[in-house]
């Protein structure tokens, strides 16, 4: 049984909309929504996060995931819900992780405050764009859901953007070259030959 409506056109285009799967999350008081499949790849639980080369506001951490490296985004940061992200392990307990696609290939993890359902349904579509640049504003899609309530549809676009992607690389290469440097400085030295010893000594 889909617990998400289909709702009727309304002049972008013609007849019903068909039916995708979407994960409807939850942060602060409000759902939200992202494709799954095609965006959201998998809900995880926060692994151990390592802090990145420069803090900023919306960043959590990274994991690695297999030979990558994964930058956590705080989406409650982006959409004015709280205006530090969440770092103490013991606040990230828990929540969970959204494991995204980025567009032109690459991976990022989302925090969110709760994963409430994965359900079928095409969002209505899409308001002309203010132009405020205000994600937590209703400039995205509604999508109706069984219980009568309303999800807000993202985009990763909207919550990353080129300008965003760029920073985030630059930030996430620092990140990679400093612990390059900490893994050199930790790795065991080879054993040297005591003082005294050793160069012809009998």
């Amino acid at each position: 049984m889909d617990h998400a409506m289909p709702q009727q056109d309304n002049g972008y285009g013609s007849g019903w909309l068909p039916l995708s799967p979407v994960m409807i999350f939850r942060v602060g008081s409000r759902r939200y929504g992202l494709p799954a499949g095609l965006v959201v790849r998998e809900c995880m639980p926060v692994p151990e996060l390592m802090p990145v080369a420069v803090a900023l506001p919306h960043v959590s951490g990274w994991f690695r995931l297999g030979a990558a490296m994964v930058v956590v985004i705080d989406l409650g940061v982006l959409l004015g819900v709280r205006t530090q992200a969440v770092r103490r392990p013991v606040d990230l307990l828990y929540c969970p992780l959204l494991l995204c696609n980025l567009p032109g290939g690459g991976s990022v993890a989302l925090l969110v405050d709760a994963v409430c359902e994965v359900t079928r349904g095409q969002p209505a579509p899409v308001a002309p764009d203010t132009g405020d640049g205000d994600m937590a504003g209703d400039v995205g899609r509604e999508l109706e859901l069984g219980d009568g309530g309303i999800a807000f549809m993202l985009r990763m676009t909207d919550i990353i953007n080129d300008d965003e992607r760029m920073r985030l690389d630059t930030l996430m290469e620092r990140t990679r070259a400093r612990a390059t440097l900490w893994a050199a400085i930790d790795a065991p030295q080879p054993d040297l030959p005591a003082d005294g010893q050793g160069g012809g000594h009998s």
